[in-house]
């Protein structure tokens, strides 16, 4: 008896203690968010202050946690979560030993006529420096993959150059990612420039950036700028679409806590009304901060495990809404004979299914789609940049641009 009355006072007093440092890690927390506020939870302040972040914040809501579930739960359960807490902690240990090392890419774009190539921006996250020149010189270990140079025009284009000869009066305008920019190609080697090669009294317009999206495509459409960049009277416009969009849309684990956190966060009511957000970082941050976490696990890195792990029937949707608004905001800016989405390359039967679910999301919006996902094997070296760098080839951007001036009618 008197054992158990011993034991009995040390399980209290091991309590109470538990529940100081939890109501002590409560004052801390509480302390932080009254003087930072609430807005300073989030993955940019993270990674602007790690240390006072995990200090203020991340352990002391870790021994809160923690705490809590020691002091509450029965010794058994305590015992069976702090053996699991270890066989994790070993499994991560695993992972990372077993991880095999990856090529690493080396080469951002080196500019003249600017301090940096990229330059944040409000709304869209970033943009590309106007009137500058840009060497990008990239390697993977030892192996060069390219060597090429960038010119951006005063908007923050790249530079199309066309051919002298008939007069251009229509425009081709060309949205999307690094595909559509022509990341590791020279000037005459992008799609727009192959199509204004192909259709003689058009004039491309290369509005392509690398790791955007369709969100910017709708932040641009809703700035109104088009009116003054764009002088040709009438034209299309063509946004070159990869499965991994929908994925810059919704805020993946990859996108929205590396170079996308400051993307357009846009969410859809019930109506399929568009709402602006703000960007990832702080229109959802908890959940951006989670991914952050999520990122971190070698578990994940070797399983490849990204959040969500899939795109749902509302995440296709709101893609399609996208791609419907910005339409039209484009007509009603600028004269359009037509907006159009290209499908691009896949890779697997995975990518296949994206596309699928995106083709019949843009037909129920009624908006136009192309699908080149069969016009060449993405599979053949030929078509990429190198055996490290899936990007777009010449050749590829030649094919595509061929069939696409002809499905326009546009061919000379």
């Amino acid at each position: 008896m008197a054992g158990t009355g011993v034991a009995g006072a040390t399980l209290r007093r091991t309590r109470a203690r538990l529940m100081a440092v939890a109501a002590a890690s409560t004052a801390l927390v509480v302390t932080t968010l009254s003087v930072e506020g609430l807005a300073y939870v989030n993955l940019d302040s993270l990674l602007q202050g790690a240390a006072r972040f995990y200090a203020l914040l991340v352990l002391p809501v870790s021994l809160i946690v923690v705490c809590l579930i020691v002091a509450a739960l029965p010794r058994i359960v305590t015992i069976n979560l702090a053996v699991f807490a270890g066989l994790l902690v070993v499994a991560e240990a695993g992972a990372w030993m077993l991880t095999p090392a990856r090529p690493v890419m080396r080469g951002e774009p080196q500019t003249t006529g600017a301090a940096s190539f990229y330059v944040r921006a409000p709304v869209v996250g970033y943009v590309m420096a106007p009137s500058a020149v840009a060497r990008h010189r990239r390697t993977v270990g030892d192996t060069q993959i390219y060597d090429v140079t960038y010119r951006t025009d005063e908007w923050g284009r790249r530079e199309t150059p066309t051919k002298t000869g008939a007069a251009r009066a229509s425009f081709l305008l060309f949205f999307g990612d690094s595909n559509t920019f022509g990341e590791g190609l020279s000037q005459t080697e992008t799609l727009p420039y192959y199509a204004g090669e192909r259709a003689t009294a058009w004039r491309p317009y290369n509005y392509g950036v690398s790791g955007y999206g369709p969100a910017q495509l709708l932040a641009l459409a809703r700035s109104g700028r088009l009116r003054q960049e764009v002088p040709e009277p009438d034209g299309y416009a063509l946004f070159f679409l990869i499965p991994a969009h929908v994925g810059r849309v919704v805020g993946s684990s990859t996108v929205s806590t590396g170079w996308g956190r400051h993307f357009p966060y846009y969410e859809m009511d019930d109506r399929g009304d568009l709402l602006a957000k703000g960007d990832f970082a702080h229109g959802r941050p908890f959940t951006t901060l989670a991914y952050f976490f999520w990122t971190k696990s070698n578990l994940t890195t070797y399983f490849g495990v990204e959040l969500p792990l899939r795109a749902t029937a509302h995440d296709y949707w709101l893609t399609a809404r996208i791609f419907k608004e910005s339409g039209r905001l484009l007509a009603e800016q600028l004269h359009l004979r037509g907006f159009a989405v290209i499908l691009g390359q896949v890779y697997n039967d995975a990518q296949r299914r994206v596309i699928q679910e995106l083709r019949e999301a843009l037909a129920r919006e009624e908006v136009a789609s192309l699908d080149y996902t069969r016009l060449f094997d993405a599979r053949d070296p030929r078509y990429r940049l190198s055996e490290f760098d899936y990007h777009n080839s010449a050749e590829v951007n030649r094919i595509i641009a061929t069939r696409l001036v002809t499905d326009l009618g546009i061919a000379r």
